[in-house]
């Protein structure tokens, strides 16, 4: 019975619903920029990891002049990842974060989406379309993130990200003395603060997997990333430009294959305080993408050449809604919700041997549908951020495994919390 009314007031307190704080769990509920899976290679591209829309700590890992605004505090992420950001001489401040997008274990791949929102884990991946179906797979792996800024007039911060892995015991070859497969990861930004514009540029360079044996695969990323955001009372205009290009020579080939990915995207986020301790923000954006990709599917197949060359246009959009419900518990909604989703094929055989190509067909596609819930719980300095989810994605509906965030299943026991952090300031 105790059960059923605590159930009862916190969906209550709903209805009534500060930008205090962050989390992935926070990030899952609102909703972030749209993410592209390539079909033939599985490159994974967003816009930036964090929001251009909405206020939150995390927005550090693309402009890392945020640093100056979220200091002095520690935070986990159950499973994930977890760091420090801490101030110095009032003016400076500096950050150290682990193991992010990686999870428990280094259980997730790197170059791939996570935490149900957005977000995509830093790190080179090798992957089968690059280095060949011989080649010998070796993920970078426990990437860290450093970080400095500073408030000397302008806000300004840097922030430097480094993953690695090795392994000198080629099982393939274990008689060739010199055998060794590396692969690592460098990724910098650069970002300020200066009345209202918050300008951002990213790259990724040196980033590279390579086997030394004879006839052996290499892979090699490389990405800019460059846009702003303004500020202008409760509005948050902005735009973002991605170039993704990753490349590798499979085992014993002498033929190079690539993807390639532009993507821009522009848009406009608004706050709005309805009542004391009550925020609804709104967002609507358009997003465009243009893909080439040599790992498409082969000719002959029923999807020949139309994986190779294509282009997405999405118009997302996310109504959400975080308010105080005690001193003590804050409550959080987002829709997210895809207004339109349409890719674009620039060459399509539509029948197995059809040898003469259909240009410009357009496909609608699944695009995105969240309704998800979360809170926040405040026992003094410290908060733990969650986001409810109980289910399955093969059967949201009725699974019990805690895999996702969009169950129509609730309830107090071991599946309540999908995503849950904590972090203590001070």
């Amino acid at each position: 019975m105790k059960g059923k009314w605590l159930t009862i007031a916190i969906v209550g307190s709903l209805l009534v619903g500060s930008n205090a704080f962050a989390s992935i769990a926070r990030q899952a509920v609102f909703g972030n920029q749209p993410v592209l899976t390539t079909p033939g290679s599985g490159i994974v591209v967003n816009s930036v990891n964090g929001s251009l829309w909405y206020d939150d700590d995390y927005n550090v890992f693309y402009n890392p002049s945020y640093i100056n605004d979220n200091k002095n505090y520690v935070t986990v992420n159950k499973g994930l990842e977890g760091g420090f950001f801490k101030g110095e001489f009032e003016n400076f401040a500096y950050g150290i974060y682990l193991n992010r997008g990686a999870g428990t274990a280094n259980a997730n791949a790197p170059d791939a989406n996570y935490g149900m929102s957005g977000l995509v884990s830093p790190g080179v991946q090798s992957r089968t379309a690059f280095i060949g179906a011989t080649g010998t797979a070796l993920n970078t792996q426990r990437p860290i993130d450093f970080f400095i800024g500073g408030d000397t007039g302008i806000k300004w911060g840097f922030h430097v990200a480094w993953a690695y892995n090795r392994n000198q015991n080629v099982a393939t070859q274990p008689n060739f003395g010199d055998a060794e497969v590396t692969n690592r990861y460098w990724h910098f930004d650069l970002g300020a603060q200066v009345m209202g514009l918050e300008p951002f540029i990213g790259a990724t360079l040196f980033s590279k997997y390579q086997n030394n044996a004879a006839n052996a695969a290499n892979q090699n990323l490389d990405e800019f990333t460059a846009g702003f955001r303004y500020k202008y009372e409760g509005w948050s205009p902005y735009f973002v430009f991605h170039k993704y290009r990753e490349a590798g020579l499979p085992a014993s080939s002498a033929t190079q294959v690539q993807a390639r990915t532009n993507y821009w995207g522009f848009g406009v986020g608004h706050d709005t305080k309805v009542a004391d301790g009550v925020h609804v923000m709104k967002h609507i954006g358009v997003f465009m993408t243009s893909t080439e990709d040599d790992a498409g599917a082969a000719v002959g197949t029923v999807t020949a050449d139309q994986n190779k060359d294509f282009k997405d246009t999405i118009i997302p959009m996310n109504v959400t809604i975080e308010g105080e419900a005690t001193s003590w518990l804050t409550l959080r909604a987002g829709v997210g919700y895809d207004l339109f989703n349409n890719r674009k094929y620039a060459q399509s055989n539509r029948t197995t041997g059809n040898t003469t190509s259909i240009n410009d067909k357009n496909v609608s596609q699944t695009g995105t549908a969240t309704f998800r819930v979360g809170s926040t719980l405040k026992f003094g300095k410290l908060n733990v951020d969650s986001a409810f989810g109980n289910g399955a994605a093969a059967a949201a509906g009725t699974s019990t495994a805690a895999t996702n965030l969009d169950s129509t299943a609730v309830g107090f026991d071991s599946q309540l919390f999908g995503l849950l952090s904590a972090s203590y300031h001070w």
